[in-house]
């Protein structure tokens, strides 16, 4: 199997929604991470990222997230979800979310069907087109960043079964 891969999503140029790029740009300056998993940025589009998680036992997704204003979601908060993403909009054909193309992708590309996949969300208010992101979402890249590595550190540690 593969190194574990972590993949950044979002578009920086759009102020908070680049806070996977800037997740996977600080674990990328960290040499204990690269030296352990192999790290992408696939910007908005989730499926040019198909070929680098296939053979994976894990892929890690680092994007932004809207608030919803629910607990646990305010801007700059991070929520880690295993698995799949459940969305309440319905698909369009020509504008799928990340979580939308990954279920596709899981459903038509066979080597990703034993893949463990995780999202590390960063909750923000909206994307906008500004460059760079508000304080509260800076302060949760670092965070997520943080909180990768001592997963990696778990992964790295665990029993081979």
């Amino acid at each position: 199997m593969k190194r574990p891969l972590i993949i950044g999503l979002g578009n920086p140029l759009m102020g908070d929604d680049g806070a996977g790029s800037r997740v996977v740009e600080l674990l990328s300056a960290d040499p204990a991470v690269r030296a352990c998993a192999d790290l992408e940025w696939a910007g908005t589009d989730l499926f040019r990222a198909a070929a680098w998680m296939e053979g994976r036992e894990w892929v890690i997704l680092v994007d932004a997230a809207e608030s919803t204003g629910r607990a646990g979601e305010s801007v700059g908060e991070i929520s880690v979800v295993e698995g799949g993403l459940r969305e309440n909009h319905p698909q369009e054909a020509h504008a799928l979310s990340a979580a939308q193309a990954l279920e596709l992708l899981r459903k038509v590309t066979p080597e990703l069907a034993g893949t463990r996949f995780t999202w590390v969300l960063i909750h923000v208010a909206a994307a906008h087109t500004t460059a760079g992101l508000s304080a509260e979402v800076s302060a949760a890249t670092t965070l997520a960043a943080n909180l990768i590595r001592g997963v990696l550190d778990q992964w790295e540690t665990r029993p081979n079964l």
